[in-house]
């Protein structure tokens, strides 16, 4: 395991809060140069202010040509040596039935969550795997979920596709790459207090927000996975997250508002 960062560039996707944030931090205090990726200025100035370390760019993930220049600017510092891909997002329409048709996921919706979450991973890699292939290799390390590899019917119906399309694309290219010297893995954790729970259709709870993974518990995982030599999918769970999904007898009981069965 390899903890030396000092001046090695790492890209951190979505660094604009949450588990991005907290990764950027843990990177930046290992002594990497980091750049943080997102989709506005104003979003990455909190996570900037942490660390000397740490360098904006705005970048939209799921534009190919925004990603193609923001790698181009990182470039010019020297090669890099991770790609730690944080970004997702999720909306409260995330049904495919529902009496209610405001919480029917909409097209829009579809393709926005597909075009951050599945061609976000896409654009990002394709763009760093190149300069790390001719630099003599590096990290990737993509965050999916466990929705990704079960089923949470908390998470929605695009949610959990866009994750399994993560999952499946991971392990098919992680060979490829790795003929490269590009070592591929997957962090997939449950459920995290990141940003992504204010898009819930119902909240939770304090008591269970504090009982979640918090994004300092992804960041140390992040960083201890991009540490290896070799390639890793990392399943984390909260204590109470039984790994494929909520159990019969669901403990959580913000979960009733989601009104998934039919109306009494």
């Amino acid at each position: 395991m390899d903890k030396q960062w000092t001046d090695k560039i790492v890209i951190v996707t979505g660094g604009g809060g949450g588990m991005g944030q907290s990764a950027a931090k843990r990177f930046a205090d290992a002594g990497a140069k980091t750049f943080i990726f997102g989709r506005t200025l104003e979003s990455l100035q909190a996570t900037a202010a942490l660390s000397p370390n740490i360098i904006s760019i705005v970048c939209d993930v799921a534009d190919s040509g925004s990603v193609a220049t923001a790698v181009a600017q990182v470039l010019q510092h020297g090669p890099i040596a991770a790609l730690i891909h944080t970004a997702g997002i999720n909306t409260p329409d995330r049904f495919m039935a529902h009496a209610d048709p405001a919480k029917l996921a909409s097209e829009a919706s579809w393709r926005s969550v597909m075009d951050v979450n599945v061609m976000g991973v896409v654009n990002m890699i394709q763009a760093v795997s190149k300069p790390m292939a001719e630099n003599g290799g590096g990290k990737i390390v993509v965050v999916s979920s466990t929705a990704g590899h079960g089923y949470d019917s908390y998470a929605g119906v695009p949610y959990t596709a866009s994750k399994w399309a993560v999952h499946g694309m991971l392990f098919a290219a992680r060979m490829q790459l790795n003929a490269h010297g590009i070592v591929l893995s997957e962090y997939a954790p449950g459920e995290a207090l990141t940003p992504l729970v204010e898009k819930r259709p119902v909240k939770p709870t304090a008591e269970h927000r504090s009982a979640m993974i918090q994004t300092e518990d992804c960041a140390d995982a992040l960083f201890f996975i991009a540490s290896q030599a070799h390639s890793m999918s990392v399943i984390q769970l909260p204590a109470y997250q039984p790994f494929g999904g909520m159990p019969p007898q669901i403990t959580a009981p913000w979960l009733a508002g989601l009104e998934i069965g039919p109306k009494k």
